[in-house]
């Protein structure tokens, strides 16, 4: 009678590890708030929030990126944009993964009354370690845009993105990310540079600078508009 439950022994303990040995899932998530506001000889408004959410639970990746920004003088508006992404990733191996990556933006004072766009492909992790990560995506897409003149178009387009994340000390982080989706009727380039610092384990403070480039606008409109902004940022883990 003893032999069974000496056999059964190792067999539960080592059921019992690989349970403890499962990853657990991983949500990551922050918030970001800015705000400005002059009075005076001229009056200014300034609002922009950004929310990111990130879901890992092995060999699944998932990212949800959300932006606004309003900002108005003298009572009229000078920046209306919102901003929203999915990207869904599969890992074949720790360095490559699958990628399904949806883009949706509103712009009024860039030409574009709305871009929407979605694309999938391949990324490879160049860099990782415990002092940041630099990866880079490249893949086929569609994308339906419609011009403040009324005009729509759907059209092709390859869209690669490059993301690079380095800490440089335990409170500061440089973060910098460039896509650029190219199609025959348009190409959209946004580069988003960050440098953020801690303040205690949840806040931190960050000074951003964004570039958005269209190739193809209405007359009279500006190819390029940038957004500088300081923002509170609180985590979530």
């Amino acid at each position: 009678m003893l032999a069974p439950i000496c056999l059964s022994t190792p067999l539960i303990s080592t059921q019992a590890l690989a349970a403890d040995n499962t990853p657990t899932p991983v949500w990551t998530s922050s918030a970001e708030l800015g705000a400005a506001v002059a009075t005076g000889n001229s009056q200014s408004t300034n609002l922009n929030a950004k929310l990111k959410i990130k879901y890992h639970d092995e060999p699944w990746t998932n990212k949800l990126r959300l932006e606004t920004l309003r900002a108005s003088e003298n009572g009229n508006a000078t920046a209306n944009r919102v901003l929203g992404s999915f990207e869904s990733n599969y890992s074949l191996d720790k360095r490559n993964y699958v990628f399904g990556a949806t883009r949706a933006i509103r712009d009024t004072f860039s030409g574009y009354d709305y871009q929407v766009n979605a694309a999938t492909g391949l990324g490879h992790r160049f860099w990782m370690s415990d002092a940041g990560s630099f990866t880079l995506e490249v893949g086929p897409g569609f994308r339906r845009a419609k011009l403040t003149t009324g005009e729509t178009s759907n059209d092709l387009i390859g869209r690669v993105n490059g993301d690079l994340e380095y800490r440089f000390s335990q409170m500061g982080k440089f973060e910098q990310e460039l896509t650029v989706l190219a199609g025959r009727n348009n190409t959209e380039i946004e580069s988003v540079s960050s440098l953020s610092a801690s303040m205690t384990k949840k806040l931190a403070m960050k000074l951003s600078y964004t570039v958005q480039h269209n190739t193809q606008v209405p007359a009279n409109t500006r190819h390029t508009d940038t957004f500088t902004s300081v923002n509170l940022v609180y985590q979530f883990e």
